[in-house]
């Protein structure tokens, strides 16, 4: 019989495909601290997130990082709706503005720099986290 794939679990330090908790790790996880491809919680990262503190690729929350899509009181990313936002590519109000200038390239720098900020904040603890070893979605091997 092979490893099997813990589906859905509830508790301190959740650990599952669908995890909810107060640390909550998964596909799907809500917690406070909750890490998943989709996140929510308090602090939540991972690549679809709602949480007071977001970081993901698309984030929402109060204060969110979002690589490509952020929203929120103060939201950093490649496109923030609203008018208290920073956007990257920006006209008035985060309408993206493809002009050739100085600022589209300084956004595609910036875009570039969040991406990477994302990859070794997130993305990198993220696939550990499910693939790796002992990870959500490859659970260790029983004893024989």
């Amino acid at each position: 019989m092979g490893p099997m794939l813990k589906w859905f679990d509830v508790g301190a330090e959740a650990q599952g495909v669908v995890a909810i908790g107060g640390q909550a790790t998964g596909v799907i996880a809500i917690g406070q601290l909750a890490t998943g491809v989709i996140a929510i919680g308090q602090a939540a990262r991972g690549v679809i997130v709602i949480g007071q503190l977001a970081g993901g690729v698309v984030a929402v929350g109060q204060l969110s990082v979002g690589v490509l899509y952020s929203a929120g009181m103060l939201g950093i990313g490649g496109v923030t709706p609203g008018m208290l936002v920073l956007p990257m590519f920006g006209g008035l109000g985060g309408r993206p503005s493809f002009e050739p200038n100085l600022r589209t390239l300084a956004s595609f720098v910036g875009l570039a720099g969040l991406a990477f900020a994302w990859w070794l904040g997130v993305g990198e603890d993220l696939l550990q986290l499910l693939f790796a070893e002992g990870g959500v979605l490859n659970p260790e091997r029983p004893l024989r």
